[in-house]
């Protein structure tokens, strides 16, 4: 017995054959827990999947919020510098195309669905509502300064059909005294002065302080919407992770507890040895099973061959276990009839005792060229056959092959027996044979070795094939 240390391969082999047997589980119970845990874990991995659209979802519409808002400022911006912008072309120009624009603008803007209620319906920040509504009145009481520096160019050229927003604003007493040239000047001065600047100013930051307020709550919903999104991520992960895990683990109990448990017993049946049981519990039941019927036959093989006598000259089986043998293993084997060529031959040259060597040597030839699990027999006094088990037409080359060595050995004299030679017939069993109709199949086979010349093999689907 060798010293040298196992392998790490071989403990851990020998390490899972004894976790094996020691827990041998249910292979149907595991893989119901396996199909459960993973129903579980894909539950989890959809409604977290659904957290991460829903949590893409609220950035998405940040995003869109802002960008509606932020217009809507945009908006409220544009209003105003285009209300400057036509004021100021009226007070110059005196052109009643710009007052029309003027007052379409001024109008639009105060009109419901415009910067103010487009903010209050997503309503991001409260400080961003209240920046636009600072701006808004500066920017209504900006717009009253252009209607009125409007309203004193438009009596100072005695314009006529005044639309009601002109017409309704009073002057001042000391503006209906004043000269043409005053009103005028008044006028450029009212859209003109520093004042005016700086309430356009005023606008201006108010606005850009709006959009300030707007991009911070952006900031603030998308860095909490990609947290959650993160988050989502995170345990989508370690769901995805735990089902692969639950894949492997299915994988390797498959392979120690059904698939390496079978190509053991697989070996174990080709080595004709009882099965040693682990694996899966269905499997060590199998395994019961099948060593319970492995006694049985083997019993009953050990009482045929105690019950049947061997031949007393060559030592093996005589003509009542060829017929025993022959009824068990008809369907499944090859009958090979061996007959000694011109046997008599021997007994009157050199007497009945070199005979009888020479049938103890053919006896021994036979035995160990064939398998230790074919069957050698004596039927007669010079007639030997051999049973092969399990054995099919495929195998008439290797059958043909022992012969040959069967043939060779027996035609050495080295070992002070005179050469001898065989004829030989075989046929294979199969389904719905019967012991006399194989036996004649062969014994037919065997004799036409003999018309042939002797010295040879002839197999009986070639003297079927022949009458054909």
């Amino acid at each position: 017995m060798s010293d040298k240390p196992s392998s790490p391969g071989s403990r851990v082999h020998n390490a899972l054959l004894g976790w094996m047997r020691r827990l041998s589980p249910r292979m149907s119970v595991l893989e119901n827990c396996a199909a459960v845990v993973a129903f579980v874990l894909a539950c989890a991995v959809l409604f977290t999947l659904h957290g991460v659209v829903e949590a893409q979802e609220r950035v998405t519409r940040a995003n869109e919020n802002f960008q509606a808002c932020q217009l809507a400022a945009s908006e409220m911006q544009e209003s105003s510098d285009q209300l400057t912008s036509e004021a100021r072309n009226f007070v110059t120009r005196q052109d009643r195309i710009n007052l029309g624009n003027y007052l379409a603008v001024l109008n639009g803007r105060n009109a419901s669905g415009g910067p103010m209620d487009t903010l209050r319906t997503y309503a991001l920040n409260s400080g961003a509502i209240t920046a636009l509504e600072n701006a808004l009145e500066q920017s209504e009481r900006l717009a009253q300064t252009e209607l009125y520096a409007m309203r004193l160019v438009a009596t100072a050229i005695n314009m006529t059909d005044l639309p009601d927003e002109l017409s309704s604003i009073e002057l001042t007493p000391a503006d209906q005294q004043s000269t043409t040239q005053e009103k005028r000047t008044k006028a450029y001065s009212l859209v003109y002065d520093e004042t005016y600047r700086n309430q356009k100013l005023s606008i201006r930051a108010a606005v850009q302080a709006c959009t300030e307020r707007l991009s911070d709550t952006l900031r603030e919903q998308i860095e909490e919407g990609s947290a959650v999104l993160e988050s989502q991520l995170l345990w989508m992960r370690v769901g995805v992770v735990i089902l692969v895990l639950v894949l492997v683990f299915v994988i390797l109990s498959s392979r120690l507890l059904l698939l390496w448990p079978i190509s053991l017993y697989e070996k174990n049946i080709q080595k004709d040895e009882p099965l040693e049981p682990g694996g899966a519990r269905e499997l060590r039941t199998l395994s019961f099973a099948y060593n319970e019927m492995y006694a049985r036959n083997h019993a009953l093989t050990e009482s045929l061959a105690f019950e049947a006598h061997c031949d007393a000259l060559t030592g093996v089986n005589n003509r009542g276990s060829f017929d025993a043998l022959v009824t068990l293993h008809k369907t499944d084997c090859a009958l090979i009839l061996v007959d000694v060529d011109y046997f008599k031959q021997f007994n009157d040259k050199w007497g009945h005792d070199m005979g009888d060597a020479i049938l103890v040597e053919v006896a021994a030839t036979l035995y160990s060229c064939f398998r230790s699990t074919d069957y050698i027999c004596r039927i007669g006094g010079d007639e030997f056959a051999v049973i092969m088990a399990d054995a099919q037409p495929s195998m008439r080359d290797v059958i043909e092959h022992k012969i040959e060595k069967v043939s060779r050995f027996l035609r050495d004299d080295s070992n002070g027996l005179p050469g001898a030679t065989i004829s030989v017939g075989v046929a294979f069993g199969g389904p719905g044979s019967t012991d006399d109709g194989l036996f004649q199949q062969a014994d037919a086979a065997l004799y036409a070795t003999k018309r042939a010349g002797r010295d040879g093999i002839t197999f009986a689907s070639d003297l079927d094939e022949q009458a054909e």
